[in-house]
């Protein structure tokens, strides 16, 4: 970043507790709305616009603030593939190959530069542009994000974050992990999508019949198939987490059906329907039942 020298600054601000200065444009510190607003009761009255401007920020948070208004940072880039529809594609990759990972703002500087864009009300477009960062950061560290996102009213990025909070288990966290949800609501939040999904798996996967309604019957097979596949589910049920892929685990059957080609494929049949009923389970807390209640 080009830092400019004291010939082409025309004011200095002064970090109050560690007693630094910084040799500043005007025209940068009228990007916002605050020093627009002090520079234009200086002008009405007669206090001078110019000279030493005093602020109770830190040495690190002015330099911080002093960059974001100099040069604001771009949204993080998309990993867009090269096909004809590239936003289908980008949508289908996952979440962590979706961003230029050096083009992505490391989380433990966002809060900072988040806080001081609202404290000095800067442009709405570099706002934006440090929410899509922190919504690039969620899958790297979704618990820091959604409690961030909560405790300021990034409602929308914390449903986003809640996504990459299926695994591990909550009860798994520390205390001091789960200290950064900043509310005993935003904690619950996440325990009833645990808890809806979990839910939810169990009901499709004891459901979910090999021989639906007799479909794809092996007459051969059908009472041994049936056994194996019940015997299957029901071990696997009380394992079910929320993110548990019960399909995938249940796929692990096809090996046995190997001599049978009628068996295997019935069982293909009912894991990629057990696979479509799934990913209509809710995997945020932005569809959960609205009245807060399991169901």
């Amino acid at each position: 970043m080009d830092i400019p020298t004291a010939q082409q600054t025309d004011l200095v601000v002064k970090s109050i507790p560690d007693q630094i200065e910084f040799n500043v444009r005007r025209c940068d510190l009228e990007k916002s709305e605050i020093f627009r607003d002090m520079f234009a009761v200086c002008n009405q009255g007669s206090a001078s616009a110019d000279g030493v401007k005093t602020l109770a920020d830190s040495c690190y948070a002015l330099k911080t603030l002093l960059e974001l208004l100099r040069q604001p940072p771009p949204p993080p880039q998309l990993s867009l593939p090269d096909c004809v529809s590239a936003q289908e594609c980008w949508m289908k990759l996952p979440f962590s190959q979706r961003y230029e990972h050096d083009s992505v703002i490391p989380f433990p500087l966002l809060p900072g530069m988040i806080r001081l864009s609202d404290k000095y009300s800067l442009s709405d477009p570099l706002i934006r542009s440090l929410r899509s960062h922190l919504v690039a950061n969620a899958f790297l560290h979704p618990l820091k994000v959604y409690g961030f996102a909560r405790a300021n009213g990034f409602e929308d990025v914390a449903v986003e974050a809640s996504t990459y909070l299926l695994h591990p288990p909550l009860a798994s966290y520390s205390g001091e992990d789960i200290s950064v949800i900043p509310t005993v609501a935003a904690y619950h939040d996440l325990v009833q999508l645990h808890a809806h999904r979990i839910k939810k798996l169990r009901e499709i996967l004891l459901s979910e019949e090999i021989f639906p309604f007799g479909y794809g019957l092996c007459t051969l097979h059908c009472n041994e198939t049936a056994r194996m596949w019940n015997e299957r589910r029901v071990q696997l049920a009380p394992k079910v987490e929320a993110a548990s892929d019960i399909a995938a685990e249940m796929r692990t059957l096809m090996d046995q059906f190997s001599s049978c080609q009628v068996c295997r494929k019935a069982c293909i049949a009912a894991t990629e329907m057990l696979e479509y009923k799934c990913r209509r389970i809710a995997r945020t807390i932005g569809y959960l039942p609205s009245n807060g209640r399991v169901t």
